[in-house]
């Protein structure tokens, strides 16, 4: 009989730093919590193994771009660490593919030269966790409406004047007459100093509509949930 293959070492490094980040759910208590347990409990293994496969393979998949990333210094690497265990408490609350791919993105993203500093990196992990799919699609938006509206096949509307919402709802059919649910997505994107705009439906003129609504923040949190490019 063959041996069982050996697992590499990436996905190595981060099953073992998911164990000492993850809590264990508890399995002693009445037959009905103990069911229950056992049913999450499985549920909970299989999306951790799935998480841990699809960060490994994205790491893996960094090294073959970048000349120099060795695994063996990733995993001396504090900060890497840090960053690994930040981004799988996050993924335990989600199964969400949008959330976690910004997630594994923010880990890949903590490594080289033009990393956030630790402190924002901390940030920025706790806003992916905080965050729904729809703040961060919304997020997107105020950045670049107009490659919204060119990703989703939508023609531009030649507006003379009017506000950033009658952008939102042409360009997101997810928003269309939902007022008081994107107002609140966009306050919160406001709380977090991720937008600079005047309001939402603060006139303007045609032009300005179509420019970045995102501080500088905001935009450095876009690149770090995006596909790095190295």
């Amino acid at each position: 009989m063959e041996p069982p293959p050996k697992k590499s070492t990436s996905r190595e490094f981060v099953e073992r730093t998911v164990e000492g980040a993850a809590g264990m759910i508890p399995i002693a208590g009445n037959p009905l919590a103990v069911a229950l347990a056992v049913a999450m409990g499985w549920t909970y293994t299989r999306r951790m193994t799935q998480w841990m496969e699809d960060l490994a393979a994205a790491v893996t998949e960094l090294q073959e771009r970048t000349d120099g990333l060795s695994f063996a210094d990733l995993a001396e690497d504090d900060a890497f660490v840090d960053a690994v265990i930040a981004a799988t408490r996050a993924a335990q609350a989600t199964h969400v593919e949008e959330k976690l791919e910004a997630l594994r993105n923010g880990v890949l993203n903590t490594l080289g030269p033009d990393a956030p500093t630790l402190d924002e990196q901390a940030r920025f992990f706790r806003l992916i966790e905080q965050f729904t799919p729809a703040h961060l699609r919304l997020l997107a938006f105020l950045n670049d409406p107009g490659a919204v509206f060119d990703a989703a096949g939508l023609p531009r509307p030649d507006l003379v004047s009017g506000g950033r919402a009658d952008l939102i709802e042409d360009g997101m059919p997810e928003f269309k007459d939902r007022r008081d649910w994107y107002d609140l997505l966009d306050r919160d994107l406001a709380a977090a100093s991720l937008t600079n705009h005047g309001g939402l439906h603060a006139m303007q003129n045609g032009a300005s509509l179509w420019r970045p609504a995102t501080s500088d923040l905001g935009r450095r949190f876009l690149a770090f949930i995006s596909e790095p490019t190295r």
